[in-house]
């Protein structure tokens, strides 16, 4: 289980009897939605398959550093910050990150000659990339998950309504409590076998499709001069590229450390090859973006299955389509199932969800309790109880 976070006590005591979620995956998501739970008073669990927290919000850790091996950066407005703490004396736990503007083609050459720097009048210009964890984008995940009680290494198989509740399998076992509500966080493929009771949720998850991707962390002992920090690709197999070691809160000092990732259609025509292979293959086709020889100290290659959905449930910008629900059941869908495989996009469906999910719970709420009402009689007014 994850430590209380330090500053927890912020979102108050909640009161014992508070109603219990189940959190279904430990991506952005799933985080994000178990959070804005605390915050209204609810009592989520996160469970997760794996030892590691963040879904594609990845961190790997190696022998020569530390790698963002998924999401490079957050881009588009997120409360992701409002759920770190800040340290006095350390970067932010979420920080811009930025690299300078390649001079304009069309600058006139030798405007500023005989200029010393200071004497130009020009500031470097900045180019903004988004924002990224501090360390790494893992330890973004974990900030996130600090308050909330989160069980990793729990694969959880079945899921059946029990009387007015949820209950879950792991294994052959069934775990012994209860929950008034389910979120599924996860892939659809992976969702879909713990969606069955709902015939609605299961047909919707049904008809997505996932896009895998391979990529390629590269270390280098020699600098690799002339590649910016973050470069996008047109037409080659390579897609993009980003440099470890000039993110904020990172090390810069050598061994480079470079993501190297695949696009879609190079990523499928070699889906059955082998790790040993395509590490060569993007190594071969790094160099050429190169336009240099790079000898590498490192190199790891990694497929992602469920990268990208080729086509999410949602693709509208309503907040009512960033997320699946079923009120029927109290079972709902959030992430990238249902919206773009974006950082941003997942956290505001997983946020969206759960105050959905508090509104449905809080209404079950009202009708099961009795309420007292004005009643006017003859110009005077007599309490009377009312059952909703």
């Amino acid at each position: 289980m994850i430590q209380p976070h330090p500053l927890s006590s912020e979102y108050g005591l909640r009161p014992r009897g508070a109603p219990r979620v189940a959190v279904i995956g430990a991506g952005i998501a799933g985080l994000s939605c178990a959070r804005e739970l605390v915050i209204r008073g609810y009592e989520p669990v996160v469970f997760e398959a794996s030892d590691r927290l963040g879904g594609r919000c990845s961190s790997r850790n190696t022998r020569i550093g530390w790698f963002d091996d998924g999401a490079q950066a957050i881009n588009g407005a997120t409360r992701l910050a409002a759920y770190t703490a800040q340290r006095p004396g350390l970067l932010a736990a979420l920080h811009p990150w930025t690299q300078p503007v390649t001079p304009s083609d069309t600058e006139q050459p030798g405007k500023n000659a005989g200029l010393d720097d200071d004497e130009t009048g020009d500031d470097t210009a900045l180019e903004p990339l988004g924002t990224v964890g501090v360390p790494s984008m893992a330890a973004l995940a974990g900030e996130i998950a600090q308050p909330l009680d989160v069980r990793l290494n729990t694969a959880i198989t079945q899921a059946h309504r029990r009387a007015a509740g949820w209950v879950l399998g792991h294994g052959a076992t069934n775990i012994d409590e209860d929950f008034q509500a389910l979120v599924l966080a996860l892939p659809a493929p992976l969702a879909l076998p713990l969606a069955a009771e709902s015939v609605e949720l299961e047909a919707a998850l049904g008809a997505v499709r996932y896009r895998n991707r391979w990529v390629l962390l590269l270390g280098s002992e020699r600098a690799v001069v002339g590649l910016p920090s973050h470069q996008a690709f047109q037409g080659g197999p390579i897609e993009r590229i980003a440099a470890m070691h000039n993110k904020p809160g990172r090390p810069s000092a050598l061994p480079q450390r470079w993501f190297i990732e695949a696009n879609e259609r190079w990523s499928f025509e070699h889906r059955l090859d082998d790790a040993e292979t395509v590490a060569e293959l993007l190594h071969d086709n790094f160099q050429a973006c190169a336009k240099r020889s790079v000898t590498p100290s490192f190199l790891l290659a990694h497929q992602w299955h469920h990268a990208y959905a080729a086509a999410p449930v949602c693709a509208a910008t309503a907040e009512q389509t960033k997320y699946l629900w079923d009120d029927s059941l109290l079972i709902g869908v959030c992430g990238d199932s249902v919206v773009p495989s974006q950082v941003a996009q997942v956290h505001r469906s997983g946020a969206l969800l759960a105050a959905r999910i508090a509104d449905s719970l809080m209404m079950r709420r009202w009708q099961k309790t009795p309420h007292i009402l004005p009643l006017a009689v003859g110009g005077t007014f007599k309490k009377k109880t009312v059952d909703a």
